[in-house]
């Protein structure tokens, strides 16, 4: 499999990964997040990486999840609808699972928002990270509001971080069911805001 010669590849930062280059789907409706947004959200988070199931929304290429795997997450998951970039995130994970054979992986090819089954089974202090396709995008309007709903119905205690990546113009609540909005830094277009129990 061939990366286009127009599209950069995402490189691992850090970690037992630290160099994988990651191929990109050239579907316009994923975009990679910026390494300087990936690697502002690892500092912020730490070593609370370690052994945590670290959740991955809106899969795309599954650069978040897989420095998640490299810098010691116990797990990965990754969900990711369009199968175009299914197969890009596949091909990224079975690289890195070469260069690791420990990596615990699953990767779901569906709508994120009919994940609710899967999130509940979690058992694990695990973590979500959503970048959901920005909402200027043909289609996806209401895309923000639909994570607010379903971000507000999840009860499972061992999701204890929630992280959002999208535009800075968007207005993110103060709290969302039982996490409170912690923390947001702001990247030009892009801010990530935290919510935590």
């Amino acid at each position: 499999m061939n990366s286009s010669k127009n599209t950069p590849n995402i490189t691992i930062s850090t970690g037992k990964l630290k160099g994988l280059k990651l191929l990109l789907p050239a579907s316009s409706t994923t975009r990679p997040t910026k390494a300087i947004v990936r690697q502002s959200f690892f500092n912020t988070i730490g070593n609370e990486i370690i052994d945590c199931v670290f959740v991955e929304g809106f899969g795309g290429s599954g650069s978040m999840g897989i420095e998640a795997l490299s810098r010691g997450a116990k797990e990965g998951i990754f969900v990711e609808r369009d199968s175009q970039s299914a197969q890009i995130l596949t091909h990224n994970l079975l690289c890195a699972k070469k260069r690791a054979k420990e990596l615990q992986y699953r990767i779901y090819t569906q709508d994120f928002f009919t994940t609710k089954d899967i999130l509940h089974t979690l058992q694990t202090y695990s973590i979500l990270y959503l970048d959901p396709p920005f909402a200027l995008r043909e289609g996806m309007q209401d895309i923000y509001h639909k994570c607010f709903e379903f971000v507000s119905n999840i009860h499972n205690p061992y999701i204890w971080l929630i992280a959002f990546e999208g535009m800075s113009e968007q207005d993110m609540p103060q709290a969302l069911g039982k996490y409170a909005r912690i923390k947001q830094k702001k990247f030009g277009k892009s801010t990530i805001s935290y919510f935590a129990v």
